[in-house]
């Protein structure tokens, strides 16, 4: 579960009293959700000197240390704190990056993945029929037991695991799920001499008519998977991978 959080505008209350109003409290909604938990939304309007009171939403438990803010936010004190996505943008990068090669009808020699975590061990066997060989760079190879077993027995290829990431050097492209790109979207795809990155993201309707107003579609998208246990589709990916530079040529094996 989290919360989702909007800060309304202060509207002046008028009269000879207003002064003596009490602050609004806050308006919470509990959401459900398909195939998961559910989250709250709750709007907190600020007084006349445009403070925000938080403390009456303590009441939610561990929700507000997960927050996704709808629009923009104020200092948030503790134990408030806003929700940092782990997981489910690096998968969506790698479901675009399969889409891709799909339509492109594209194959390699190798591919080379970057996971240090060990997080996505049962995402790249998907990518097994587009390169001679996989090879991963990871920091916890017990992670991938399963699935180097399940290329091998399903397509006899290789996965090949380091703990250097740069024997990726030698892929013919090169995945970098997790790569940050500053306000855009994670991830980076390097390959014919170029790196291309994420650009674009169109939720499902579902998930669409759930998005609160304000809401950053791919924040909201990943607190659902990653804290409400919503599937996240194979067919979801970003719009499209688009190069991030013009000009520079990356040294990149065929």
């Amino acid at each position: 579960m989290f919360l989702v959080l909007k800060v309304e505008p202060y509207v002046p209350k008028k009269g000879l009293f207003s002064r003596l109003v009490r602050k609004t409290p806050p308006v919470v909604t509990r959401v459900a959700v398909r195939g998961g938990a559910y989250f709250y939304l709750a709007a907190v309007t600020p007084d006349r000197r445009g403070r925000a009171d938080f403390s009456p939403l303590l009441s939610l438990g561990g929700c507000v240390k997960r927050v996704v803010p709808a629009g923009s936010l104020p200092t948030l004190p503790a134990p408030f704190a806003l929700y940092a996505p782990q997981l489910a943008p690096a998968k969506l990068f790698l479901h675009t990056a399969l889409c891709d090669f799909a339509k492109r009808r594209r194959t390699f020699a190798s591919l080379g993945f970057s996971d240090p975590a060990g997080l996505l061990a049962g995402e790249i066997g998907a990518f097994a029929p587009f390169a001679g060989e996989l090879r991963v760079f990871t920091n916890a190879p017990q992670r991938y037991a399963a699935a180097e077993e399940q290329v091998l027995c399903k397509w006899g290829l290789p996965l090949v695991l380091t703990d250097r990431e740069s024997a990726l050097a030698g892929c013919a492209a090169r995945l970098f799920p997790f790569k940050k790109n500053g306000p855009h979207y994670p991830g980076a795809l390097e390959a014919d001499g170029e790196r291309r990155t994420p650009s674009g993201l169109r939720l499902p309707p579902e998930t669409e008519k759930r998005r609160p107003a304000g809401a950053d579609p791919l924040l909201f998208l990943s607190a659902l998977h990653e804290l409400c246990g919503a599937p996240l589709s194979a067919d979801l990916c970003f719009d499209a991978l688009c190069p991030d530079f013009a000009g520079e040529r990356l040294d990149t094996p065929r």
